[in-house]
């Protein structure tokens, strides 16, 4: 029998889903869920994803959501978001809070400067809770549901530290990432069968 924690990276998860397997814009009659065929998804949940990847001998002992709030888009983007989030807590499910920066990119073409936001704290807020939980004995193992290579010094900092507990990846559906794939103790699938039930 295994302990189980779950780290999943809200906007990693959200953006695969909602990317398009091929965007084709010469063929606007084409409906928009066989362009974005996952974003039917989005409201997903966890604790059933979690459940349905582990064995009927393993326990979970955390599922953990990690999101920022989107401040500067319509307040029915942010409303919906804090209905998920209130979803994901009465399944079990954790949230930790990150936040978005305001960052000026230049194009490189034209040297002006544009507005957009970045994401914070994300990366850190999972590598800091994945860390402190093997050392707190949480987990015998860990899921990272993520596709982003920077949590890899993460993984590295617990096997240094803590080397009796094994860390896992799902990768959201469509995302890989060789460094997490070469550095994991082993790997769990997101397939469309798996979203479906969950």
């Amino acid at each position: 029998m295994n302990r189980y924690c779950f780290y999943v990276d809200g906007f990693n998860v959200y953006h695969a889903l909602n990317d398009p397997l091929s965007y084709k814009p010469d063929l606007p009659h084409v409906e928009e869920n066989k362009c974005f065929p996952y974003r039917k998804y989005k409201w997903l949940n966890y604790r059933k994803l979690a459940e349905s990847v582990i064995s009927s001998k393993d326990t979970i002992t955390g599922i953990f959501y990690f999101t920022a709030f989107v401040k500067w888009k319509p307040s029915q983007v942010i409303f919906r978001h804090k209905q998920y989030i209130k979803a994901l807590r009465s399944q079990g499910v954790e949230t930790i809070q990150g936040r978005f920066m305001k960052k000026y990119i230049a194009c490189h073409r034209c040297d002006q400067k544009f507005l957009t936001h970045e994401e914070k704290r994300t990366d850190v807020n999972i590598a800091l809770k994945l860390f402190c939980d093997a050392i707190d004995d949480l987990y015998d193992k860990a899921v990272i549901v993520s596709a982003d290579s920077d949590l890899l010094p993460a993984i590295k900092t617990v096997r240094k530290y803590a080397p009796d507990k094994e860390i896992g990846v799902m990768f959201p559906i469509g995302r890989n990432s060789y460094d997490l794939r070469e550095n994991s103790d082993f790997r769990r699938i997101m397939s469309e069968k798996l979203l479906r039930n969950s």
